[in-house]
């Protein structure tokens, strides 16, 4: 009760106010809380589609570009022009090693040839990919592998054969005309990537 005279606040007053005080802080922080939270969940999401679509162009680029030409594998010919198979390279789905053409060397400037051999894997739920700057690699090589796409698992790779899809391949020669890589993203479901391979023949 406030006194004539007494310009003070009683103590009822003063509770009232911090209260008050609270709520609103309280509302504020929520507010506050659930924008950072959204802006974070924003911005993972848009970092997982930039790395989703960069994995996607970096298959697409080597894919199409691959070559039939076989190597040397720790100074010994392979006489495969793809490699590939169940936990090849310790994959956690399909392993594959060949080679892509197309990588510009202007002028023999840069470390590596025109021809270079690329790997690909799942290790740790991680799509990874691994190059070579060379096609024949030396002895006791063993690939860097660095992750392209996290969440990723039952990796599997199909070549187009005489009007159907299987896997491996076993053709010294020839290389197939068309890649399909399928796979589960834990971000985006499941996933199904054909590759028009230009230097296929069958």
């Amino acid at each position: 009760m406030r006194h004539s005279g007494n310009s003070g606040f009683t103590l009822i007053e003063v509770l009232i106010s911090i209260m008050i005080m609270a709520v609103i802080a309280h509302g504020t922080y929520a507010l506050m809380s659930t924008t950072f939270t959204a802006s974070q969940t924003v911005e993972e999401d848009t970092a997982s589609f930039h790395a989703f679509h960069k994995a996607m162009n970096i298959l697409n680029q080597d894919f199409v570009q691959m070559v039939p030409r076989v190597a040397r594998m720790d100074g010994s010919p392979s006489r495969m022009i793809i490699q590939t198979g169940e936990n090849m390279f310790q994959s956690e789905g399909t392993g594959i090693s060949f080679m892509r053409g197309g990588a510009l060397n202007p002028g023999a400037e840069l470390p590596r040839g025109e021809i270079v051999r690329v790997w690909y894997r799942v290790k740790n739920g991680q799509l990874e990919r691994a190059v070579y700057p060379y096609p024949d690699t030396v002895i006791g090589y063993e690939p860097q592998f660095y992750p392209l796409m996290k969440g990723v698992k039952n990796f599997k790779v199909f070549f187009y054969r005489q009007g159907s899809w299987s896997q491996g391949w076993i053709d010294r020669v020839k290389i197939s005309s068309g890649v399909k890589v399928e796979f589960e993203s834990e971000a985006y479901g499941k996933i199904s990537r054909i590759f028009y391979i230009p230097a296929g023949d069958v």
